[in-house]
């Protein structure tokens, strides 16, 4: 028995020398959004030490006839030297209209991202959106000792589309996520006619260096919560501005969204589906629907 014990031990042994488990650490996609006035440490060219990166925030408070207003100063610094800043004033908020993220968007490009968020931001403890407009998400480059603004990512994710409402974060503790391999995303809120608005998930691309557009032209819906009900009947196609027949929807039943449709950002077709799980395809705008509530979460 002991002998078998022995030989146990020393196969377990083996296997952890031979067979390391991989690190926890090395796995992680770093998505970091930072916090005001701490300094933070990234090797953001992969070279060498890491940098320091910190984003400072001075707030001067004026209290008028009605209410508190603030004046308000962002700076953004790495390893000590200035990369933005931009200065509010008489803002009713003392929430500065910036948040800073460090990210590794593509792991094997040995480089990292840091991208500045500009826009009504918020960290979501009052009930709001992760983040309610995104005016700008500008991202630089960390290279020879110099961090370079290269692109504004914001009209990217934007893209073509023509009824836009807003461009929101994620959640809460990331406005925007990634996936380690080339792609990042954000929430896309966009009009929909009759159905008010939808919330796909947007996707870029990073390849040497620079940001593009995903090409695709199907996005799957965020948020749904709660099904339409159409003023009339209505027929569900197999293909977006197809003729073929899928399935009919009578006045008053409910069919719930799940994907979105565009060739171009200004037509668009919904996919739907009905309680029995069939799927297809409606131009929303010859759709009328009841009033029910509004998925716009």
């Amino acid at each position: 028995m002991r002998k078998l014990l022995n030989l146990i031990v020393i196969a377990l042994i083996a296997v952890m020398v031979f067979f390391p488990a991989k690190s926890n650490a090395a796995a992680k996609n770093i998505c970091q959004t930072l916090k005001e006035e701490k300094t933070y440490y990234f090797n953001l060219d992969k070279k060498g030490k890491k940098e320091t990166v910190k984003l400072s925030v001075s707030k001067k408070k004026h209290k008028n006839e009605y209410a508190f207003t603030y004046d308000l100063k962002t700076t953004v610094t790495v390893n000590g030297k200035n990369v933005y800043r931009k200065s509010w004033k008489g803002r009713y908020s003392d929430a500065a209209p910036v948040k800073v993220m460090v990210t590794d968007v593509n792991k094997k490009d040995k480089q990292m991202e840091l991208l500045i968020i500009e826009g009504d931001v918020n960290d979501g403890t009052d009930g709001g959106f992760w983040c309610a407009n995104m005016e700008h998400i500008y991202y630089y480059q960390y290279n020879n000792g110099k961090a370079k603004r290269k692109q504004d990512i914001a009209a990217l994710f934007r893209g073509n589309f023509t009824n836009i409402f807003m461009l929101h974060g994620m959640k809460d503790d990331s406005y925007l996520t990634i996936n380690g391999k080339d792609e990042i995303y954000a929430r896309l809120c966009v009009e929909v006619q009759n159905f008010d608005y939808a919330h796909i998930k947007m996707r870029l691309k990073l390849k040497n260096g620079k940001f593009f557009k995903a090409s695709t032209k199907s996005y799957n819906l965020m948020d749904i919560e709660d099904p339409f009900r159409p003023k009339k009947n209505i027929t569900v196609y197999t293909k977006p501005g197809g003729i073929k027949k899928a399935f009919t929807v009578k006045k008053k039943e409910s069919i719930y969204p799940c994907g979105l449709y565009t060739t171009n950002g200004k037509k668009i077709y919904l996919k739907v589906k009905n309680k029995g799980g069939k799927t297809g395809y409606i131009d929303p705008k010859k759709v009328p629907t009841f009033f029910d509530g509004t998925n716009h979460v």
